[in-house]
């Protein structure tokens, strides 16, 4: 009974789909107070400055759950950034709005923009206003709300709670988009992989075995590594794409 136990547990652990998400935005912005909110609807009035990242698991669903890297805003871990937002699948950016907005905006556009190697492709990009609680008649600016880069604009209060529920629900909808629309870019780029190959084989089978030798994990061409380690194509394909990107 124990052992049937363990194969179901090694299961349901293996489906568990785990997404990255990196919270940005300045010192004070209220990066922490939004996640302990978010996780333990709690506001702590002593929150200490975060020294270069905290790491927490937020649940979506039993199958869903997101490893949330909250990034210190001080200037002098910005250096550190890299390390922490590296393949971030979601990227918040938190503004506070008793500080100057459109800067606050422009340099975490322009740090993104800058950086966007760094991140896993078609990452979604989301834009919280915090401390709605210090002026409740704040408004988002219209011109903001019509950049098309943030998939998610909202404004919220950490210590109030306002909104933070409307985030939840919003972030939740936002990272299972966010899955379905890679399991789809995923099944198409097997598909044209498959055909390719198919191809390729038809057209030269004994020049692509030939091939197969030279194949290095860094290498242009994989044609054939499945072969040697028992990987689907996709699988393949998915490893070599982290292998640049994620060091893995």
């Amino acid at each position: 009974m124990n052992n049937s136990n363990n194969i179901n547990n090694k299961k349901n652990n293996t489906m568990v789909k785990k997404i990255k998400l990196v919270f940005f935005g300045n010192s004070g912005a209220g990066k922490t107070c939004i996640v302990q909110r978010m996780k333990y609807n709690t506001f702590n009035y002593n929150t200490n400055l975060t020294i270069g990242a905290a790491f927490t698991l937020y649940t979506v669903e039993d199958n869903i759950k997101i490893e949330i890297w909250d990034t210190a805003g001080q200037e002098r871990f910005h250096s550190l950034l890299p390390l922490y937002a590296r393949c971030a699948e979601i990227i918040i950016v938190v503004i506070d709005i008793k500080e100057n907005i459109d800067e606050q905006i422009l340099k975490w556009k322009k740090y993104i923009q800058d950086n966007e190697t760094l991140f896993s492709p078609n990452f979604k990009l989301i834009l919280i206003f915090n401390k709605h609680d210090l002026n409740n008649d704040f408004e988002i600016p219209k011109d903001i709300i019509n950049q098309t880069q943030f998939g998610l604009i909202t404004l919220v209060s950490a210590k109030s709670g306002y909104n933070i529920d409307k985030l939840k629900v919003n972030l939740d909808l936002t990272v299972k988009k966010y899955i379905d629309e890679n399991a789809h870019a995923s099944h198409e780029h097997h598909r044209n992989k498959f055909n390719n190959s198919n191809n390729d084989n038809n057209n030269d089978n004994n020049s692509n075995i030939e091939n197969s030798s030279n194949d290095t994990i860094f290498g242009s061409t994989f044609s054939n590594m499945k072969i040697n380690f028992g990987l689907s194509e996709y699988k393949l394909s998915e490893y070599k794409e982290k292998m640049k990107k994620c060091i893995i």
